[in-house]
């Protein structure tokens, strides 16, 4: 499991969102099915809005730290059922999602862990997550795939509930994209640069990502088997917000890869050097989220 190296503290509001698009109830969702016993006591669902991840609690500050993500948001709550305890269902949540593929990114129990005493409702004040409220109440977040996509679970019990967030970005999981030192070496034998699929970054943030380890590791390999090759690491941003701030973030971000390459896989790294273009290399028409996904990327060019 890879740490988060930079966590941004959480604000005291639902979502942190410039844009909000449509809110539904909803019964359910396809990755989970609600614990025996238990009825849904609420359930909704926003097609398309940014999401504060809780990944750990600051102790000195007091306040839950997270990171921000994008992408459609399912949040579903239950009461619990009063002959099971709270660690029983949030055990059976856990293992249900690790069956599916979770790749746990935080996990904690009750005071000490979670938050403090005086302090158990910083879940809720970060992002709204209800079910975080006793001295015994347990929370997980992590990361799998769902239909090809990269999908972010943060789930939890408390003294009386249990409250389950979904959200499906437009990443690609990991899983499913075919990297390798091979597959690298090859795109730069026939075009002198290619994109590093499987690199993570949270919205608007340049830390990798859980999940980001096989890329790297994929980048290291081609770099050990060919001790010649020199690269550029480039970083695209798409064409949304400012340009100047894109410039810095697709810089920022092809640091934190050869940062991450040469501490983590011990590259030299005189033989990386890192760039950022921001939107001006696009791979696809900025006008739709799919093209706006892909131009999102970091790519490694032969020097």
């Amino acid at each position: 499991m890879i740490k988060l190296s930079v966590l941004s503290a959480c604000v005291a509001s639902l979502f942190v969102t410039t844009t909000s698009w449509a809110q539904r109830e909803v019964s359910g969702h396809p990755l989970v099915a609600l614990y025996e016993g238990a009825e849904l006591g609420s359930g909704e669902q926003f097609e398309f809005d940014t999401y504060r991840l809780v990944t750990g609690f600051d102790f000195e500050d007091r306040i839950a730290t997270g990171i921000t993500i994008a992408g459609r948001i399912t949040r579903l709550y239950h009461d619990n059922p009063d002959e099971r305890s709270k660690y029983e269902i949030f055990a059976n949540y856990l293992e249900a999602f690790e069956d599916a593929g979770l790749s746990v990114i935080f996990q904690c129990a009750g005071d000490g862990e979670c938050f403090t005493g005086s302090t158990r409702n910083a879940f809720r004040n970060c992002n709204g997550f209800a079910a975080m409220n006793g001295g015994n109440s347990r929370y997980a977040a992590g990361t799998l795939e769902h239909e090809g996509r990269l999908a972010y679970i943060a789930f939890g019990t408390g003294r009386h509930g249990t409250s389950i967030d979904i959200i499906e970005t437009t990443e690609m999981a990991t899983g499913m994209v075919t990297v390798s030192a091979e597959a690298l070496a090859s795109g730069l034998e026939a075009d002198g640069h290619v994109r590093v699929d499987g690199l993570l970054f949270a919205l608007d943030q340049a830390d990798l990502l859980p999940g980001s380890e096989t890329a790297l590791q994929a980048v290291a390999e081609l770099l050990e088997q060919k001790p010649g090759m020199s690269l550029y690491v480039v970083g695209h941003t798409d064409s949304s917000g400012a340009f100047a701030h894109n410039i810095s973030l697709s810089q920022r971000r092809a640091s934190a890869v050869v940062t991450a390459l040469v501490e983590q896989h011990g590259i030299d790294a005189t033989r990386l050097e890192a760039h950022g273009v921001g939107p001006l290399s696009p791979e696809a028409s900025q006008a739709s989220e799919a093209g706006r996904a892909l131009n999102r990327r970091v790519e490694i060019v032969l020097k």
